[in-house]
């Protein structure tokens, strides 16, 4: 089992630091909608005239928290859409190759929306999410307000999360980043700009390392389903039409 680094003390005082960043949000003076987000989700507010005009970030578009960019036509993500897809994926493969059930313990180490942790979460798991960009985060924290979700949203990225809890779980579950395939079609606007916006150096293997030895029953990692397995070799698959679940039994 891979030791917390350093003393204990300093590992659960880094813990303790883990989720206090928070992206502000820009809004127009007269947006009581936009402060009103603002106080539930605690963030800073600032002044729209403000806002980065190089890249994405917070504001609110038809009194819906958005990412905005100068350039480019503002992203929502509607508590509707998410919900009929938790709908769709309850019983399906993310929730064979978890063993989706009641009271279970899943960490979901890259969040990104939090899609497939709130389908988790829905068929009754006990999920913590965990994404790096703040960004990401606060729209994964929203929805789940939203849906009244019980999940955990943290911002913080997975490797350094593993190092600081001595929480087991009963599932790690990993959804990184596909490479990209030339010959795919595009994917949906929100997954081009999570694919953007997604952090690029974590090292997987070493995330893998150290999930081994927060896990009591199982690690479970979403791939292409034309993939080849990586090294090690999973233990067994569950596959769909795109996607497939690879599954690491923890002996």
């Amino acid at each position: 089992m891979t030791s917390l680094s350093g003393s204990n003390t300093d590992a659960v005082a880094e813990l303790a630091s883990i989720d206090s960043a928070r992206a502000p949000i820009f809004l127009q003076p007269n947006d009581n909608r936009g402060f009103e987000l603002a106080a539930m989700l605690d963030l800073e507010s600032n002044d729209i005239q403000s806002a980065p005009t190089d890249g994405w970030f917070l504001g609110c578009h038809h009194g819906e928290l958005a990412l905005c960019h100068s350039t480019e036509s503002s992203l929502v993500i509607s508590e509707r859409s998410v919900r009929t897809k938790i709908d769709e994926a309850r019983g399906t493969h993310l929730a064979k190759a978890c063993m989706a059930r009641p009271g279970r313990k899943v960490l979901d180490a890259f969040g990104g929306w939090g899609i497939d942790g709130f389908t988790l979460s829905a068929l009754g798991c006990e999920v913590s999410i965990l994404e790096v960009n703040p960004l990401i985060y606060t729209m994964a924290r929203h929805l789940a307000k939203e849906l009244g979700c019980e999940a955990k949203v943290v911002c913080t990225d997975a490797e350094r999360y593993l190092h600081c809890t001595a929480e087991i779980f009963d599932v790690v579950y990993f959804d990184p980043m596909f490479p990209g395939h030339p010959k795919s079609a595009k994917p949906a606007r929100r997954m081009q700009i999570l694919e953007l916006l997604a952090r690029k150096d974590t090292d997987i293997d070493q995330v893998f390392k150290l999930a081994k030895s927060r896990t009591r029953d199982r690690i479970v990692v979403k791939r292409r389903r034309t993939e080849k397995p990586k090294r090690p070799i999973p233990d067994w698959q569950v596959s769909g039409r795109a996607v497939r679940f690879d599954v690491y039994q923890i002996r």
